[in-house]
């Protein structure tokens, strides 16, 4: 899609932002520090996904940024990273904690010292290991460590050129996971096996990954919010709540859709009604210059006009990039202004009793209408099978 040498580009530009920030910090660095299930921070300054350890990037004010990785993943990280100074570290193995005797690995004092560091902001603090800031915290004093994601935000807040690419492309071949499903679908069938051809099928078609665990949650199922598939046998006539996202380069899209098999009951059609148009409407709302909370307060207030009010939990949108879901969320007590070229999951999650769904497609934000990256089958689906 890129020639490498803009790729590149690309990421020695997002080093340089963040130095440039720290010109005029009091910090002399910052860890931005990642897990194999989080691994947006590294990845977007790297491009290194971890798998069994844990990792960071040290980005100091001036000077060579080097990845941090764990005991076992030298030979993985040398033919992925970006970042081409690659220190090991006891404190990012894995979490059975093996001990690794006789191998040569850096201490924070020697890795602080290295990039002249006394001052240190960490990103990812939110899950940042306790064990990682106890021996930090010996190296530099508890006094010298900081909480730095907003720092970082203001460089990964807005997406460039290259990854609104790469989301148009995940949400395409999202949509080419729901397409399996649409296809093959039959009441009987478990939330498993729907997930499985969901995420094949997308494996198939060129995603690196699925965006996260594909979700497949049918009848009392649907009220959740954040679920996994079962063994339970889909039925004709009930909410069957798919959330679908490939991962492509990084990064993740996402396209919820419900489904209902065979006769649509009269009061779960109405339900599903709310939310579409509920989608729709934020869609609408969403265009730079205009308040988050505002986008917020009057999808909420039609849905509760509807007399669904008590279904609302959160949204109607949330942040995406190389996490489907990342921050900022647009909330009623949001304090913040779309800007174009923000990118955002449009997710309306609605559930009371024993009936739940989510319609949910990516946005990037514009002086008009929001571009909108996927629109495949935003309807009532309602299959007579």
């Amino acid at each position: 899609m890129f020639n490498s040498s803009v790729i590149t580009e690309e990421f020695s530009s997002r080093i340089q932002k963040v130095q440039k920030l720290l010109q005029n910090d009091q910090r002399d660095g910052i860890l931005v520090f990642s897990t194999e299930s989080e691994p947006y921070g590294v990845r977007y300054f790297a491009d290194y996904w971890p798998s069994f350890e844990t990792t960071g990037v040290l980005i100091p004010r001036e000077g060579e940024v080097s990845l941090l990785i764990g005991p076992e993943s030298l030979t993985y990280a040398k033919g992925h990273s970006k970042v081409k100074n690659i220190i090991r570290m006891k404190d990012f193995r894995e979490s059975s904690q093996p001990d690794y005797p006789g191998s040569k690995l850096a201490t924070w004092e020697d890795v602080l010292s290295q990039h002249k560091i006394k001052k240190l902001g960490i990103a990812g603090w939110h899950m940042f290991p306790y064990a990682i800031m106890h021996n930090l915290e010996a190296a530099i004093s508890k006094a010298n460590i900081s909480d730095a994601d907003q720092l970082i935000r203001q460089v990964t807040l807005k997406k460039s050129p290259i990854e609104q690419a790469y989301l148009r492309k995940a949400a395409k071949i999202s949509e080419l996971g729901f397409k399996a499903v649409l296809e093959q679908i039959r009441p009987g069938m478990t939330e498993i096996q729907l997930a499985g051809i969901a995420a094949g099928a997308m494996l198939a078609n060129g995603a690196e990954a699925t965006g996260y665990p594909i979700w497949c949650c049918s009848g009392p199922n649907s009220i959740q919010a954040i679920s996994r598939p079962t063994h339970r046998k889909v039925k004709r006539g009930e909410i069957i709540h798919f959330s679908v996202g490939a991962k492509v380069e990084g990064y993740s899209a996402s396209l919820g859709r419900p489904v209902v098999l065979g006769k649509c009951p009269l009061e779960t059609r109405k339900f599903l009604q709310v939310g579409l148009d509920a989608e729709n409407m934020t869609i609408d709302l969403m265009q730079a210059g205009t308040p988050a909370s505002e986008v917020a307060k009057q999808v909420h207030t039609a849905i509760s006009n509807r007399g669904y009010g008590k279904a609302i939990l959160y949204g109607p949108a949330h942040g995406c990039g190389q996490m489907e879901c990342e921050y900022p969320f647009i909330e009623t007590s949001s304090q913040f202004i779309l800007e174009e070229n923000m990118t955002f999951m449009v997710d309306i999650f609605l559930a009371q009793d024993t009936m739940g769904f989510r319609f949910e497609d990516g946005v990037i934000i514009r002086k008009g209408a929001a571009e909108v990256l996927s629109s495949y089958k935003r309807k009532l689906n309602i299959l007579e099978v």
